[in-house]
């Protein structure tokens, strides 16, 4: 039974969309209790004719009511600043992307010259050759260097087998001025 208990409040709390229709849900029912419990309170003091009885609907039955409602608008507040949260991320995280694989491009080695120009086209999961079949019809794509998409963690396409990142040479040894290697 806690088990069941903490693998459900796990997922619940796993899930940013699920949270955000909670909280709009459990928001929207308690503003509706409150309004409910002032309607209540309301008809029980106007059933009243002298104000000594009214109080205490309006004291108990107010104040519950009204406390419902400000508490569910505050939920309801709560899970709009979490899905916006949620999708400013999401936004975050695509311009972090298209910013390293624009400094990407502008990759500089310390002698002046470029590293490999071998330019592929990028999806979300993988990259391709600029002919590929599988981009026939989509817009919006960039074109990166293959070792801007290795270093993304891209697949290479299956279908046009764009080119592989050049592995980087293995350190050469030095030589010492006695002619011997340094290792």
């Amino acid at each position: 039974m806690i088990k069941k208990i903490r693998s459900l409040w796990q997922s619940l709390f796993g899930d940013v969309d699920r949270r955000v229709r909670l909280g709009r849900t459990l928001g929207l029912l308690f503003v509706v209790a409150g309004f409910v419990i002032l309607g209540f309170a309301w008809n029980g003091a106007a059933g009243q004719n002298i104000v000594e009885r009214q109080f205490p609907y309006v004291l108990s039955g107010g104040f519950m009511g009204l406390a419902l409602v400000i508490t569910g608008s505050t939920l309801i507040f709560l899970a709009t600043l979490r899905a916006e949260r949620a999708v400013l991320t999401d936004r975050f995280d695509q311009m972090l992307t298209l910013l390293s694989r624009n400094l990407g491009r502008l990759q500089v080695t310390s002698n002046g010259a470029g590293g490999s120009q071998e330019q592929v086209v990028a999806t979300s999961e993988a990259y391709h050759r600029a002919d590929c079949t599988v981009l026939k019809g989509k817009s919006g794509l960039s074109t990166i260097s293959v070792e801007q998409a290795a270093a993304e963690g891209l697949q290479p396409c299956r279908t046009c087998e764009p080119p592989r990142p050049t592995r980087a040479p293995v350190e050469e040894q030095t030589v010492t001025t006695s002619g011997t290697p340094n290792q």
